[in-house]
């Protein structure tokens, strides 16, 4: 089989792939045994016409079951595959006499029984592995009817099998995570790297010559001219450090477990005036969760620098406890009129309701506003941890 025999199902844990074909290969040798066994013992048993029915079966299904491994590599069959092989093996006692197998008689299924234990636990981990061992020497446990040496050291061998291939498949997959997330890293960062050459070979400097020339303005003009330079050289400052702050920090990349540390994150799109304080330690939350809060504050830290005023100030605070994350964003410029909000949403204006209000509603958390004329502005957003793990509503 080649590469492009193998489905995108299956390419999803490409890592797995040799250990399924090693699974396949085990299974046929396995099926050559339990025929050679049923040749030998087929005229021993007491209904021969229904166990050659059963070998039959385990040749059909360890077709099928092969072709499915190598294209889907998927739990359903493993689970069908055990379910399937447990009958198989139960029917030893219609194939032959309960007391002939009590007496040491073979299991029709005899070491092609084991292959679901492997099956499981590649596709589900040690702990596949182990309920596999578990669902299958219980079974011959109920043919046998007798706990002797030789079923205690079948089960060693499946259970010290299945924790140990299901620990091989566990780590093959953090593995190839790690492997992706280190690339994803890199390709980031010289991607970074290239776009801050191309910054600082020309944004960076246009914005340091129009802050230079801005107070030059400024200092040549009439008193009453000196507020367009002034503005046009605070603008121009504010946007060069904010672009040296982003391509010289690099971004916040999402952990194993697909979290993100929200702190860094807010830390990045928040203007350069703007003052942060966060908990010692990272708040983890989904990456999705951390995106939707981030734009949250980037609109509402862009609503502050449009309508609070020149002078105002921009505060955020994240806190962070068992329950929820609280984020508080604040100023202290004009305010918000009385009725402002739903004029603005009236005339088409959707950047509160939409777009704040919007995502936190999706995240199953709550916005809440304080405002007055001359008092200022102050955002809380919560959002419960419960509904953060998955980012979606409870």
């Amino acid at each position: 089989m080649t590469s492009a025999d193998v489905s995108p199902r299956a390419r999803a844990h490409p890592q797995l792939v040799p250990l399924w074909r090693g699974l396949v290969v085990y299974r046929v040798v396995t099926l050559v045994a339990a025929l050679v066994n049923a040749a030998r013992f087929a005229g021993e048993w007491a209904r021969p016409a229904l166990g050659v029915a059963v070998v039959a079966v385990m040749v059909a299904w360890t077709a099928v079951s092969s072709v499915r491994y190598l294209r889907r590599g998927d739990a359903g069959t493993a689970v069908a595959d055990l379910v399937i092989t447990a009958l198989a093996t139960a029917s030893t006692l219609l194939v032959d006499t309960p007391d002939r197998v009590a007496q040491g008689g073979s299991v029709i299924t005899t070491v092609w029984s084991a292959g679901p234990v492997l099956a499981m636990a590649i596709a589900l981990g040690w702990r596949g592995g182990l309920l596999g061992a578990v669902v299958t020497v219980g079974v011959l446990f109920g043919v046998r009817r007798a706990l002797d040496g030789d079923l205690l050291f079948d089960a060693q061998l499946l259970l010290i099998a299945g924790l140990a291939v299901g620990l091989a498949a566990d780590t093959m997959r953090r593995s190839v995570e790690q492997l992706r997330a280190a690339a994803a890293r890199e390709a980031a960062t010289a991607e970074r790297e290239r776009l801050a050459r191309d910054i600082h070979d020309g944004v960076l400097q246009v914005l340091a010559l129009v802050r230079r020339r801005g107070d030059e303005l400024a200092r040549t003009s009439t008193p009453h001219d000196t507020a367009p330079g002034l503005e046009l050289a605070r603008l121009a400052g504010e946007q060069e450090v904010a672009l040296r702050r982003l391509i010289t920090s690099a971004p916040p990349t999402p952990g194993p477990d697909g979290t993100v540390d929200l702190s860094s994150r807010l830390a990045g799109v928040l203007p350069a005036h703007a003052s942060l304080a966060v908990p010692a330690a990272p708040v983890l939350l989904p990456a999705t969760v951390v995106d939707e809060l981030a734009a949250v504050v980037r609109e509402g830290a862009g609503n502050a620098a449009a309508h609070a005023g020149a002078d105002a100030g921009l505060w955020v605070l994240v806190e962070d406890d068992p329950a929820a994350v609280t984020v508080s964003l604040r100023d202290d410029g004009v305010g918000i009129p009385d009725g402002r909000l739903d004029e603005a949403v009236a005339e088409g204006h959707l950047g509160v309701a939409g777009s704040m209000r919007g995502r936190v509603d999706a995240l199953g958390g709550t916005i809440t506003l304080q405002t007055g004329p001359g008092e200022g502005t102050e955002w809380e957003i919560v959002v419960p941890r419960s509904s953060a793990r998955s980012g979606r509503k409870p």
